[in-house]
């Protein structure tokens, strides 16, 4: 079994062959050697309809078309050499015309969306991992649900029966806003920080000072479970992100793919191709 650094260097080395290949061919073009628009078009087509059957190969696990981690090695390294083509093809010039903008925008998201995707499948997953135990995404607002009921339990235990405990006060003033609802996703996705989070987690060292010894108690554990609704806040936003961009990503590739077929037909058609 070929090991994933012998995958890669595989797939940089045809990568880079590739990549030379075009550049010469453009050089070529541009001596006006026979190389043509039509020829970069079906390399470009071609390599779109290879990208695509990614998706196919892994909705179909169970047949003999290779190791899933090989089709993915080879997804990565054609995708960033299609940019190399489409630079060739466009002659690295403005589209004119409504079509040739909207084969333009759909690739381009296609590419863009792919190597946003290229860094989170690379860095999310690690990331999760430091969160501790990974949970299922539909799974986190009942955890989070679970989590506040917890941290209830524990504010109405503190209350003692002639009124109303600090830890009460605190409660409503700052870890219900909290819990409510999820927080700085943004930076969570880019940093793995919250502010939300900070600000609480000072506010209770602050609290601390004026509680006494079973009181801060109680509130030791509200941290530990306020922290771990942290946690599912930064997973939520981990995966959810990557939900999204599978949900981006793959339609539209096989839009571009749709578009991309379109446009060697016509322009076949008004060649005289077809004729």
């Amino acid at each position: 079994m070929i090991s994933f650094a012998t995958r890669r260097a595989l797939g940089i080395g045809l990568t880079t062959l590739a990549t030379t290949i075009v550049a010469i061919l453009s050089v070529l073009a541009q001596a006006g050697i026979g190389y043509t628009a039509h020829a970069s078009g079906w390399i470009l087509l071609g390599l779109i309809v290879f990208l695509a059957l990614y998706n196919i190969r892994k909705a179909v696990p169970f047949l003999p078309l290779g190791p899933s981690s090989a089709w993915l090695q080879f997804h990565i390294y054609i995708g960033l050499v299609t940019f190399v083509v489409f630079v060739v093809h466009v002659d690295v010039s403005v589209p004119n015309g409504v079509f040739e903008c909207v084969l333009t925008g759909a690739y381009l998201s296609v590419f863009v969306s792919g190597l946003v995707g290229l860094y989170m499948t690379r860095v999310f997953p690690a990331r999760l991992t430091m969160l501790g135990n990974e949970v299922i995404f539909e799974q986190i607002p009942v955890i989070r649900r679970k989590l506040q009921d917890q941290i209830e339990e524990l504010v109405v235990a503190s209350n003692p029966r002639d009124g109303t405990s600090l830890i009460a006060e605190f409660y409503r003033s700052h870890i219900c806003p909290f819990l409510s609802k999820h927080h700085d996703l943004a930076t969570q996705l880019t940093r793995g920080t919250g502010t939300h989070w900070h600000r609480l987690s000072r506010a209770i060292d602050d609290q601390g000072r004026y509680l006494g010894d079973e009181e801060r108690r109680i509130m030791d554990e509200v941290y530990v479970l306020a922290h771990r609704k942290f946690q599912l806040d930064t997973q939520y936003a981990l995966q959810g992100a990557l939900k999204v961009w599978l949900f981006f990503h793959i339609p539209a590739t096989w839009a571009l793919l749709i578009f991309a077929v379109l446009h060697s037909v016509l322009v076949h058609a008004w060649s005289g191709g077809m004729s």
